[in-house]
């Protein structure tokens, strides 16, 4: 079998495996288990910001999540770049779930956490049960969840944490439709599913964001407001979609 065959039929078994086991556990928490690459691991208070920020935002939509990291840290063959988010993690994965590799995947979300460059795109990919986001070193320097408001100044820290939530929403089954943008005063606030494609060029903005989304208010424009700001939970029409 080619490995494009081989990834097919292992993210069909995968698919299958977890839709089987959330249909008969329900109650059971969302699980995200977290991999570092070599680079992201040496990022002090990394871990921490990481299970702070994607547990208050989790269970603020789905009531209880597990946020688990891998023993060890995960070599790649670069911290960024298309070819690793989207190719080279994804496939880590797969190969696990049929038992053929050493990562060890989960039902829910397989998340890698790599030291790249989040201004640099790709900086983060999804796919159902599996994300890659990258910016380890700009989540490292968050504050810690408990001393931060759910909605805060847009700074590339910020960003690169909503990222985790963008991702991770993505690889639970949940779209760009799913996220907001509201006018505050003089700031439009942007929610994880949104994030900061509302202030990308037009093309990506327009590719992205729809001017209505499912959560029912129009989306404003970036123009209207000096202040950007970013929300660190998921917006009411992404918590129904999850729930």
């Amino acid at each position: 079998m080619n490995r494009r065959g081989f990834l097919a039929s292992a993210g069909a078994v995968l698919s299958l495996g977890v839709a089987g086991r959330r249909t008969e556990r329900p109650p059971d928490p969302v699980v995200v288990r977290v991999w570092f690459s070599d680079a992201a691991a040496e990022r002090e208070g990394l871990e921490a910001r990481v299970d702070g920020y994607l547990t208050a935002a989790l269970e603020a939509a789905v009531g209880a999540a597990e946020i688990d990291f891998a023993p060890s840290p995960v070599s790649l063959p670069a911290e960024d770049g298309r070819h690793v988010l989207a190719v080279h993690w994804p496939a880590k994965v797969v190969e696990g779930a049929v038992g053929v590799g050493r990562v060890d995947p989960v039902a829910d979300v397989n998340l890698l956490v790599t030291d790249g460059d989040p201004r640099e795109q790709p900086a983060g990919y999804a796919r159902p049960h599996v994300a890659a986001v990258t910016g380890a070193e700009f989540i490292a320097k968050m504050s810690p969840v408990a001393e931060t408001p759910s909605v805060v100044p847009y700074s590339i820290q910020s960003a690169a944490t909503q990222l985790l939530l963008h991702e991770v929403g993505h690889a639970l089954g949940i779209g760009h439709e799913h996220g907001s943008a509201e006018r505050d005063g003089d700031a439009v606030v942007a929610s994880p599913m949104v994030g900061s494609y509302l202030w990308a060029s037009r093309e990506l903005r327009e590719k992205h964001v729809s001017d209505r989304n499912a959560c029912g208010r129009r989306v404003p424009s970036r123009t209207t407001a000096s202040e950007r700001r970013l929300r660190l939970r998921y917006a009411e029409c992404a918590v129904q979609a999850l729930k």
